[in-house]
């Protein structure tokens, strides 16, 4: 796929269209076609417009009905094939001549007439009595017409839309939409997951997955092998879904633009909060026996069983952002977080082939990656090694990769094991971190925990019981991490400055804290640290 273009619509800035066929049909004008061609009927004509100057091309950006005389070209003359070529090369739609007894023309001239056809531009006359002024005032009426038929149709179908939304639910709404516009319709997940239907392709997952973070709430245009398709944002400051629709579909595009702009507001009414991140697999925190670990898999996936997984470690994670996108990608990742360390368990493309493997016997790759672990776990910091193990039985480009790569992990480990493993090799890498690089953990982590729990109830209780914990929780940590620096916050997280002071407000309320004192900061810095562990 090409890459993304970050472009607003160009429906959005269309005017509702008449076609030139609907134009010839006016049975007051009496228009006369004496050139047609198959397509010519169903062009969209953008003004209806008279000019006698030789060199009006230039003054046109195609679109076009023009009409003229022949005052200022001779259309029965020489140069009548040059001026017809022009018209022509910068878009006109028809050309269009008044005829009368008292105009240069009574008929119009055998020559013009050759020239269009050889250049297949649609050529009509206009009789006497019918003035020019009276083609574009039945132009502009049949726009205003068009204009108000498509805004009703519009208006009902997103009457329709709400009521499908509150009675049944946002797949009757998206059904209902695809209906409308005559084509498939997707609503997803910030990361592409299908939300009433089917995931997105895995390489338009990945472009949503950049999308995502962005700040604009405009459409986008992907360029896919298929064609090209329309993703418009759903949510209010932050992407929280996508509609995916082809963007080359038949019809009104001013229309469709209302029809999927008034879908996307009533969808983001049900998807308010962002995705909650998922609660830690016993696959991490607990050693289990082959079997075990095969239904924890299915309990917490709802997939088949496997034999083997792909597990990736991260480190560099800051913010819930990466969390909240890796929890996103659907059931078959589960993930675990340690400070700046992400763990994620993904299942593989080859674990029907390997289902069949007892998870509790050692592999040799395995052995090979655990002692590749346990030495780096005896390094210092300052010799901190990155691992990627690439193996052929995972896709380089998977959706948890690309979150990686969006969001600016650093990649340690990346490797297929055995599902009984993860816990250890997870523990390992753990360990390794909290030890060379968290000794303010480390002392945090001998505190009695009923007292520690005792210290976060009192300076973040409030804050915790909040129903907007989330979006608050991330700004704070952010603004922590960012020294205060309100822009640095917003551009982190792809939210207006104006947000975040919103948010920081709040935030200070809940707490009864000033965080322009370094004391306060301290205390809701540590008390953070402390809820983590």
């Amino acid at each position: 796929m090409d890459e993304l273009v970050n472009r607003v619509s160009t429906a959005d800035s269309m005017d509702f269209m008449v076609t030139l066929g609907q134009l010839w049909a006016r049975q007051e004008l009496a228009l006369d076609v004496v050139v047609d061609s198959p397509s010519a009927r169903s062009d969209d004509v953008t003004i209806v417009h008279s000019s006698e100057l030789p060199a009006v091309d230039e003054w046109l950006a195609g679109g076009e009905v023009l009409l003229t005389i022949g005052v200022g070209q001779d259309l029965g003359g020489d140069g009548v094939g040059d001026y017809v070529t022009r018209l022509k090369r910068v878009g006109v739609h028809a050309l269009g001549i008044g005829l009368g007894s008292a105009l240069p023309w009574q008929e119009i001239p055998p020559v013009l007439i050759e020239h269009a056809r050889a250049q297949g531009l649609p050529l009509f006359g206009v009789p006497e009595p019918v003035p020019f002024v009276a083609v574009v005032d039945a132009f502009t009426r049949m726009r205003e017409e068009e204009t108000t038929r498509e805004l009703t149709r519009a208006s009902n179908a997103g009457r329709r839309f709400a009521t499908d939304l509150a009675h049944q639910g946002p797949a009757a709404l998206v059904a209902d939409l695809a209906s409308t516009l005559g084509t498939d319709v997707r609503f997803v997940s910030p990361t592409g997951r299908g939300l009433t239907g089917t995931d997105a392709e895995n390489l338009v997952r990945h472009e949503l997955i950049a999308e995502s973070l962005k700040p604009s709430m405009a459409p986008r245009l992907l360029r896919t092998e298929a064609g090209i398709v329309e993703a418009v944002p759903v949510g209010d400051e932050q992407v929280r879904g996508w509609i995916l629709a082809p963007a080359e579909v038949a019809g009104n595009s001013r229309t469709r633009t209302l029809l999927l702009s008034t879908a996307a507001a009533l969808l983001s009414l049900s998807i308010t909060e962002v995705s909650p991140r998922r609660s830690e697999s016993q696959l991490f925190t607990t050693p289990l026996a082959a079997g075990e670990a095969r239904a924890e898999w299915v309990e917490q996936t709802g997939l088949a069983p496997v034999a083997r997984v792909k597990l990736s470690v991260f480190g560099n994670v800051r913010g819930e952002v990466p969390e909240t996108l890796m929890g996103d990608l659907g059931a078959g990742t589960l993930l675990v977080r340690a400070g700046a360390m992400l763990g994620v368990i993904e299942a593989s493309t080859r674990n029907a082939d390997l289902s069949h493997l007892d998870a509790g016997e050692p592999a040799a790759e395995f052995e090979s990656a655990v002692d590749e672990v346990g030495a780096a776990g005896q390094r210092s910091a300052v010799d901190e090694v990155r691992t990627v193990q690439d193996v052929n039985a995972v896709d380089e480009t998977s959706a948890v990769d690309r979150v990686a790569d969006v969001t600016g992990l650093d990649r340690l480990f990346a490797k297929m094991i055995p599902l009984t493993k993860v816990h250890h090799t997870w523990t390992v890498w753990r360990t390794q971190h909290e030890s060379a690089n968290s000794d303010v953990r480390a002392l945090l982590s001998s505190i009695d925990g009923s007292a520690a729990q005792r210290f976060v109830d009192r300076v973040l209780g409030t804050l915790l019981a909040s129903r907007d914990e989330q979006d608050l929780l991330l700004t704070l940590r952010s603004f922590i991490a960012a020294g205060g620096v309100r822009d640095a916050v917003a551009a982190e997280l792809g939210i207006h400055r104006h947000t975040v002071r919103a948010r920081m407000a709040k935030i200070e309320t809940l707490l009864g804290r000033d965080l322009t004192r370094a004391e306060s900061v301290q205390a809701v810095a540590l008390a953070l640290e402390l809820a983590e562990l």
